[in-house]
């Protein structure tokens, strides 16, 4: 018998070689024009848009419910976004695909919806994938999601499948979907077929490659499977490429993703069931990445790192990377969490995108930064420099509901440094960093509505200083500590007279530098 490691299984149920043909695709045209629709005439008659946490420079569908970026690429001089969207209502259900498309990543503009759920293989749902762009065809590889009752239970079955675009805007299905019906059974591996989701595809020498998530169905572990095809319709199974152990990376492991960055590879994970560790994997679903290598031929990719997360806060999920022309890795995510209240829900709209984030390699580890294309959103400005207190202290100009905030503070004296955002006499959003201890906290008991909790990363000081890149929106605040190491993402809800911004400091300290912008809106 030949070795474990070396098998290369077909998976026998693909589907024999055949033409580029697309299904007959009438009734999904009729189904994608019909939400469509559904979906102006929603944000029109509950003015989503005027909602009082409505994102002013963040993306959010124009009303319905949205979950994780699908389908980050560059097409025909554009960026595009698609994303898992049920445009009849703000819950979870009925899943499309929306879509959008933006010059810059920052400013958006809506697309009509790109893919519903019309055939017997995704009659449940268009679930997450991805996209690729080869010969000037824009290529959509997205899950299926079957569900039958069966003697009074439910049973769920998800396979993966093609649609193809000329123009970008209308997909048709590929008369060869499934084009992956099941999830392979490797030697004494059995996958499970109810949890086989999110592929992402791309390309390496003159061949496919899709990585699918998935669990081991014996332990529970979370798993990644790599296939390979020549021309998106047959696909081979090559091999387990990473998997979880006895528990300890969760259950399941969501929307892989695999970018080349500094001379590394990098695979992405979104593991749900993390056993906490201490004040660490507070969130039952997480985001994270390896760095390692990538064997082609054994399918294998080895780790040169431990497991690291993408975002240390509340709220982000399934992060999508996409090259840019100028061979940028950059990820956007879900910022919301499962499991969570979202208040907007009763304004006609829930869930909403992460600004877009560089990633990159130092000392063998991934950090993220705001993508350079933001700064076009600034516009006022208050720069403020040397500014030395003890205790609380405020600026008249440094204030609002929307805005970017950069500072670096010298805590040479202090040993404890808060700062107040979207505060008023009963509100705050509070983040702390606490030298002692070494860590940056950011803590949502009285941001408003819905939401409580407190999370917390180690971060180092560097010469006594600690670097902060802040953007706050109507719904949302991320921080970008000491150059991306760190990164802390959360929803808030706080009232619209919730504006305020102090700075206190338990000892004498220095702001060396504070620079707080305006931003512009978007969706004007």
């Amino acid at each position: 018998m030949k070795s474990f490691w070396s098998v290369i299984l077909v998976v026998a149920t693909f589907l024999s070689f055949q033409s580029n043909a697309l299904a007959d695709n009438a009734s999904h045209k009729q189904l994608v024009t019909k939400a469509t629709a559904a979906l102006k005439d929603t944000a029109k008659n509950k003015a989503v848009n005027k909602s009082q946490w409505y994102p002013s420079f963040h993306f959010a569908s124009q009303a319905g419910w949205m979950n994780d970026p699908n389908g980050l690429i560059f097409f025909n001089g554009e960026y595009h976004l698609f994303y898992q969207h049920n445009p009849y209502s703000a819950k979870h259900e009925n899943m499309h695909w929306g879509h959008a498309a933006s010059p810059d990543m920052v400013n958006w503009r809506y697309l009509p919806v790109a893919l519903a759920p019309s055939e017997d293989y995704d009659k449940n749902g268009v679930f997450s994938g991805s996209a690729i762009v080869h010969d000037g065809i824009l290529s959509l590889l997205y899950t299926g999601n079957v569900e039958n009752k069966v003697n009074d239970k439910v049973e769920k079955h998800q396979t993966q499948n093609l649609a193809i675009s000329k123009d970008g805007i209308n997909f048709g299905k590929s008369a060869n979907n499934p084009v992956i019906k099941m999830a392979p059974h490797y030697s004494s591996y059995v996958f499970s077929r109810a949890d086989f989701r999110d592929p992402f595809v791309w390309m390496q020498d003159e061949h496919y490659y899709a990585l699918i998530g998935t669990q081991y169905e014996k332990t529970k572990d979370g798993a990644v499977l790599l296939f390979k095809s020549k021309d998106l319709r047959n696909w081979v199974f090559i091999n387990i490429t990473a998997i979880g152990s006895k528990g300890e990376m969760g259950y399941m492991w969501e929307c892989p993703n695999f970018t080349h960055l500094g001379g590394e590879d990098v695979l992405m994970i979104s593991p749900q069931g993390i056993k906490p560790n201490g004040k660490q994997f507070l969130n039952k679903y997480q985001a994270g990445w390896f760095v390692g290598k990538l064997d082609y031929n054994s399918g294998r990719f080895k780790q040169s790192s431990p497991f690291g997360l993408f975002d240390y806060g509340f709220d982000f999920y399934a992060p999508q990377v996409m090259k840019t022309p100028d061979g940028r890795s950059v990820i956007i995510g879900w910022l919301d969490m499962w499991d969570t209240k979202m208040p907007e829900q009763s304004h006609g709209w829930a869930g909403m995108m992460s600004l877009p984030r560089e990633m990159k390699i130092v000392n063998g580890r991934v950090v993220t930064l705001p993508v350079a294309e933001l700064k076009a959103l600034r516009t006022d400005v208050e720069c403020l420099r040397n500014i030395a207190f003890k205790g609380t202290k405020s600026f008249n100009n440094v204030k609002g509901e929307v805005y970017e905030m950069e500072l670096q503070a010298d805590l040479a004296k202090a040993s404890k440094f808060e700062l107040k955002l979207r505060a008023s006499q009963h509100q705050e959003t509070l983040l702390v960093y606490d030298k002692t201890a070494g860590v940056l906290k950011l803590n949502r008991d009285k941001s408003g509505q819905g939401l409580t909790g407190e999370r917390e990363v180690k971060l180092p000081l560097v010469n006594n200083k600690l670097k902060l890149h802040i953007f706050v929106d109507k719904s949302s605040i991320e921080v970008f500590a000491q150059d991306g190491k760190a990164v802390m993402s959360s929803r808030i809800y706080p009232d619209k007279t919730s504006q305020a911004v102090h700075f206190v400091s338990d000892n004498d300290m220095v702001l060396d530098y504070l620079n707080f912008y305006k931003l512009k809106s978007i969706h004007n």
